[in-house]
């Protein structure tokens, strides 16, 4: 199914949430629902609600103040296709965010259309924050995503161990790191979280948003979609790939010269793919699926790559 709406499993009261953080002493007819999904074969339950006030519909998502600082200080006002957002508040030590409802379809059926519209969003974000001071962001609270991220992609390599091939091209991977370019990245730019509507991508969910190299938000894009169902719920050929790998590199203003560029997404891919074989490198007496499979292949054809760079 994926994506859907549902009665919230819940007693949070919105109406009083909602008019907190619209700043409305009343409101007229009232409906929230939540956000599930089971297109990955279980069923997940997103602290994230749909809001019809008045024939007007919202988000109400509980987050953190990270994300709060993302779309305050970052995203609002500057034109980018992400939700507009209209403010943030504390009810019960908790973070919500009130944000625009963008109506339009996730991007598991991968197209062409959505291929050009991806790199027309991401781009104008990157654009935006290419190699600026981390002092500015750091001077608005926002976390310094990256320390985060060097942590766990270190401890992320000792999981291959007893993987001389991905360990060596892995090492390559984390030296780039420290010396990427970096920007304003979604962090987590898959699939279900850009919408298509009126011909426009819409970037959202920005809780993993920081200053971060470049090449991880197009690679993660690119990295878990298949013509397979049966390996991954997303569809993608490679022409679709290569589509939107290119219009990213014409359309960023600064950029490495196009065979670094290429170097920098095979390594983020790099890590995509070892992320998901994490779990099972780490606990080597679980059963290993066909998922497994596919990544661990991936993983070792890129990690031969990049070692013959």
């Amino acid at each position: 199914m994926g994506s859907y709406t549902d009665k919230p499993q819940t007693d949070i009261p919105f109406r009083d949430i909602f008019m907190g953080l619209a700043r409305r002493e009343a409101v007229g007819s009232f409906e929230a629902a939540q956000f599930f999904d089971d297109g990955e074969g279980e069923l997940r339950r997103y602290d994230v609600y749909k809001i019809r006030v008045d024939g007007q519909t919202y988000v109400l998502k509980k987050s953190d103040e990270a994300e709060a600082g993302i779309y305050r200080d970052f995203l609002a006002g500057q034109g980018f296709r992400t939700p507009k957002y209209f403010g943030s508040g504390k009810y019960d030590g908790k973070i919500w965010l009130l944000m625009e409802y963008i109506e339009g379809t996730d991007l598991r059926e991968f197209t062409e259309e959505m291929a050009y519209g991806c790199a027309d969003s991401i781009t104008a974000v990157m654009n935006a924050y290419w190699q600026r001071d981390e002092q500015e962001f750091e001077s608005k609270k926002l976390d310094r995503r990256f320390e985060k991220y060097w942590k766990r992609i270190n401890k992320r390599a000792q999981c291959l161990e007893g993987e001389p091939l991905l360990r060596q091209a892995y090492s390559v991977f984390l030296q780039r790191q420290l010396t990427c370019p970096r920007t304003l990245c979604n962090g987590d730019f898959l699939q279900y979280n850009a919408i298509l509507r009126d011909g426009e991508i819409y970037i959202i969910d920005w809780a993993f948003a920081g200053i971060m190299p470049y090449s991880l938000d197009i690679a993660r894009l690119i990295a878990h979609g298949t013509e397979d169902r049966r390996t991954f719920p997303f569809y993608m050929v490679d022409q679709y790939r290569e589509i939107y790998v290119r219009q990213v590199y014409e359309k960023l203003r600064e950029k490495p010269d196009q065979e670094q560029y290429g170097r920098d997404i095979k390594l983020s891919l790099l890590n995509e793919y070892i992320e998901f074989i994490e779990w099972e490198l780490n606990h080597p007496d679980e059963e290993r699926d066909g998922v497994f499979s596919y990544y661990y292949g991936q993983a070792r054809k890129a990690a031969e790559e990049i070692i013959n760079f």
